[in-house]
This record gives structure tokens, C-alpha cells and sequence, in this order.
């Protein structure tokens, strides 16, 4: 008589495998996907695509690391996506897709990503944002346009925070889901009504705070035609 031998082990190996692939990044580990957690991507746009007056911007791109989701319940962080992660703008008022992944299904209050400035030797995937590896040859955001007729090009040398507030507490609660994220890019070279002239080293910190006040508003998006639902 033969006996069927039960490889147990070798059954709980596949069986843990797979539940390691559907997983889901929650700063609880209480979450296995897609039991309980929600697919939801990051969109950006600009609220802005017409250029204006002396200065005009042709493209911008930015290192990102880091996207978070704050959940109301308790103000901790879900999704965790290191990166970095090079992202090129789009300036014409099309959706921009930042990154996706799953997060756990709850009420969700805030956006927070960050614009990441290279280390010395850190692997990046774009070669422009590190000219060497001094503190001043190293940048988190490259804007690039004319001011007044003439070519500028704007790097950052700052580490950026960037945290939305959704324009209302959002339930992410169905299989798929979108967050649009809006910047405003004329913020960028402009204090009050003045404008900076980029090529100013003067003018870096204020550009600076500019950048990071341009992100302006956040809302759900599940269409993705750039507008609230």
C-alpha cells in the first residue's frame, strides 16, 4: 500500500511566499493584500499651464522619496515608498502619476512626500541632479525656462517636506482608488507679486520656499480628470 506523504513544510514555505508577495506596506503590519487595503495611485497637476509675463517655464523635474498617506484615527503614515524616484513635470495640466501601491482602508487626511537632495554616493536615475559630491553640487529640484529672453536653469540645493492637506477627510475604501495632488509652478519665481530672477543666487532661499508652498491643494480623483469628485 502506498502512503501519500504531506510535505507540510514545504506547503507553509509556499503558502507564507505568497502571502509576502500580496502584501501591503502598513506601518501596523495588520494588512495582508488585497484583504482590507485599497490600490491607490498619486497623481499631480498643475492648476497653471499658461506661461505669463518675463518668466516661463519649459520643464521641471524633482528627485521624490518617501510618499505617505496620513490616516485621521491616529495621524500615523501609510504607504512607505523610498525611491528615489526621478519625476519629470507635466506642465501642460495633464495628470502626472507620482507612484501607487496599497494602503490600508481607512479615513486619510494628508498627502506628505519629499523632494530628496542625493547623498555623495547615493545611486540616483538621473546623473543631473548631482554634479559632484560637495554639498552645493547636489539638488532636489531642477526647473528649467527663460526669464526676460534668457535661459535659466534652477536647482535646489534644499531637502523639501511637502505635505497636502486633502481639500476634505477622504474614505479609501474601494479597490482602486486616485489622489490628485496640485501645484501651482508660477509660485515658484515669485515673492508676493515680485518675480525672482532665477540666475540671482540671492534669490535661492526664497525660491525655495516658493517651491515648497506650490503644492497647493489635494482631493480625490478616482476619474482622474483633475477635479474633485
Amino acid at each position: 500500500m502506498h502512503k501519500k506523504i504531506f510535505r507540510a513544510p514545504f506547503i507553509i514555505t509556499l503558502v507564507i511566499a505568497a502571502m509576502i508577495s500580496f502584501s501591503g506596506c502598513d506601518i501596523g503590519g495588520d494588512i495582508v493584500v488585497p484583504s482590507g487595503a485599497t490600490e491607490l495611485s498619486m497623481n499631480l497637476k498643475v492648476n497653471d499651464a499658461t506661461n505669463t509675463g518675463s518668466l516661463i517655464v519649459t520643464e521641471a523635474k524633482a528627485l521624490v522619496t518617501d510618499l505617505q498617506y496620513e490616516r485621521e484615527r491616529d495621524g500615523r503614515d501609510q504607504l512607505h515608498h523610498t525611491g528615489p524616484y526621478a519625476l519629470n513635470f507635466f506642465l501642460n495640466g495633464s495628470l502626472k502619476e507620482l507612484m501607487n501601491g496599497y494602503v490600508v482602508r481607512d479615513i486619510y487626511t494628508k498627502v506628505k512626500f519629499k523632494l530628496h537632495k542625493p547623498g555623495e554616493t547615493e545611486t540616483i536615475p538621473d546623473a543631473e541632479f548631482r554634479d559632484g559630491t560637495a554639498e552645493s553640487q547636489r539638488y532636489s529640484f531642477i526647473i528649467k525656462g527663460t526669464y526676460n529672453g534668457t535661459a535659466f536653469v534652477y536647482k535646489s540645493r534644499q531637502e523639501m517636506n511637502i505635505v497636502v492637506a486633502l481639500n476634505k477627510s477622504t474614505n479609501i475604501n474601494l479597490k482602486t482608488m486616485n489622489l490628485t495632488t496640485v501645484f501651482n509652478k508660477n509660485m515658484w519665481f515669485k515673492n508676493g507679486t515680485a518675480v525672482l530672477n532665477p540666475n540671482d543666487a540671492n534669490n535661492a532661499a526664497l525660491i525655495d520656499t516658493s517651491i515648497l508652498n506650490s503644492f497647493i491643494d489635494a482631493f480625490q480623483d478616482n476619474n482622474k480628470d483633475g477635479q474633485p469628485d
